[in-house]
């Protein structure tokens, strides 16, 4: 038994090593059956080869990085069970990792990532990376995407390059078509969804609000302005409408991890 103790701390010592610990990811060979099977979300690794680059894989190593707690072992027989449990905010809970015996090798590893428990909600406050994020999105090549309802309860989704940030728990938007379906509804269902997504950077956020329009010449001359200059160009004789959003709850992820906003209740 304390060698198989031993074997799965060389194990997980060894897992999400990059570079700077590449021994500690080759030390962990003796403890490997050379036919090994390692099954992970990330990939499936046989061998003790492929056993060990496995071991390195990025995804699993940025949320070990986020810093694991990892169960002592739980043995039964030839198997052994270790639970990893990861902060509320990384995207996943966790991890659990099954390890199978012959003697005191290790011939099977299966790596389970484990759902993430719900986030207790945070105060409504879009941070300057969020509000950044919207800003530049038509630059960035990630145009954000608005869903609202027509007069059907049909779901329309368009993706919208004036979308701004309006204020710490405010978007807003110009609609060059005074008549389009997005203006002509939301009076009767002001309920929208709002989303960003980054793959590159790993953030996307979906925001859920309640849409108006803004009559009022100032509140207009500050959404068309702050608009893209692209879409300024489209619309230079200003005849659409500026909509504005009250945020009642973001969620999502970004380089801080997980999060969750909501507006306080009345």
């Amino acid at each position: 038994m304390p060698e198989r103790i031993t074997s799965v701390e060389a194990y997980l010592a060894a897992l999400g090593t990059i570079d700077e610990s590449a021994a500690r990811a080759a030390a962990v060979g003796p403890a490997l059956a050379g036919d090994v099977l390692v099954q992970t979300n990330f990939g499936r690794g046989e061998g003790r080869e492929a056993a060990i680059e496995l071991l390195r894989e990025p995804r699993t190593a940025g949320l070990v990085a986020a810093g694991v707690q990892w169960s002592s072992p739980a043995f039964d027989g030839d198997r052994a069970v270790v639970t990893g449990t990861l902060p509320d905010t990384a995207p996943f809970g966790g991890f659990e990792l099954v390890f199978e015996f012959r003697g005191d090798t290790i011939v099977r590893v299966e790596q389970q990532t484990l759902p993430p428990p719900p986030l207790p909600p945070g105060p409504l406050r879009l941070t300057p990376e969020m509000t950044a994020a919207v800003n530049g999105a038509l630059d960035n090549q990630t145009p954000m995407l608005i869903a609202y309802l027509d007069e059907q309860e049909r779901v329309h989704l368009s993706f919208r390059g004036t979308i701004q940030a309006y204020s710490d728990h405010q978007l807003a938007l110009w609609a060059r078509d005074p008549d389009g379906g997005l203006p002509r509804n939301i009076a009767a269902r002001p309920n929208v969804t709002l989303f960003y997504h980054d793959p590159a950077r790993r953030t996307s956020y979906t925001c859920y609000g309640r849409a108006r329009i803004a009559p009022d010449p100032e509140t207009r001359a500050v959404v068309f302005e702050n608009s893209h200059p692209r879409e300024q160009q489209v619309d230079y004789r200003r005849r659409g409408v500026a909509i504005v959003v009250d945020l009642d709850r973001v969620e999502g992820r970004d380089a801080g991890g997980r999060l969750l906003m909501q507006r306080a209740q009345p």
